[in-house]
């Protein structure tokens, strides 16, 4: 079987004022279709870092970062963008929605981006997250859980293969932290995307099928 994720010696160097600071050290990854898989690691691991190169925000200094078998190395923005909307739906820590539009328009964003035509979608994949109900409200009228759930709708609102969570509970507390493990449980049962979820918490990572640890930029229990 095909990884819908795969990167072989994946290396990631920051330079800044004549100073290289190594993010990745040859990072070796596949993930199966379907496949829950957790990073866990402490705080500049190089967690993010790959989460941002699997996503295709970032370009690797070294090594293939391959998409559902595509390597995104040789495409240009164009076709890496193409590939992303295609393929990918991103969960930030932060939430990233926009502030001057309601719930269902922030869901339905990635597909007008996309040139299509929302429709009934956000609203079906508000319902999915319990947040039918307030669609039309604002983030600053929901709560930080509800508002996490909200971008969770959002990054599936295209039905993307992958799902990249970017420490989802991080700005939660223990009760909504659970409420959105739960969801992204139920939704990836549902759905059978395929799921890549970094964080520095085990109860969260233990939700997965299976965990791998990362340490000064490397894969050390993979």
């Amino acid at each position: 079987m095909t990884p819908i994720i795969e990167t072989q010696s994946l290396v990631k160097v920051y330079r800044a004022d004549g100073v290289e600071t190594p993010a990745l050290r040859g990072v070796d990854l596949a993930v199966a279709p379907g496949e829950f898989v957790s990073i866990m690691g402490p705080s500049g691991c190089g967690k993010s870092t790959l989460l941002y190169l699997l996503g295709l925000l970032a370009t690797p200094t070294e090594g293939t970062v391959r998409i559902d078998g595509q390597d995104a190395g040789t495409l240009g923005d164009g076709g890496r963008t193409r590939l992303r909307r295609r393929h990918i739906g991103y969960v930030f820590q932060r939430f990233n929605l926009l502030p001057t539009l309601s719930a269902e328009e922030n869901v339905g964003l990635p597909m007008r981006l996309r040139g299509e035509r929302p429709g009934s979608a956000p609203r079906e994949m508000l319902r999915a997250v319990g947040l039918e109900e307030k669609r039309r409200r604002r983030p600053n009228q929901l709560s930080v859980g509800e508002q996490q759930r909200v971008a969770i709708a959002r990054a599936l609102a295209t039905r993307p293969t992958v799902l990249l969570a970017d420490e989802p509970t991080g700005n939660l507390d223990s009760e909504a932290s659970d409420r959105v493990m739960d969801l992204v449980g139920r939704l990836h049962r549902g759905t059978g995307q395929a799921i890549v979820l970094i964080t520095h918490n085990r109860q969260v990572a233990d939700r997965a099928d299976r965990l791998i640890r990362m340490h000064d930029g490397r894969l050390v229990d993979a």
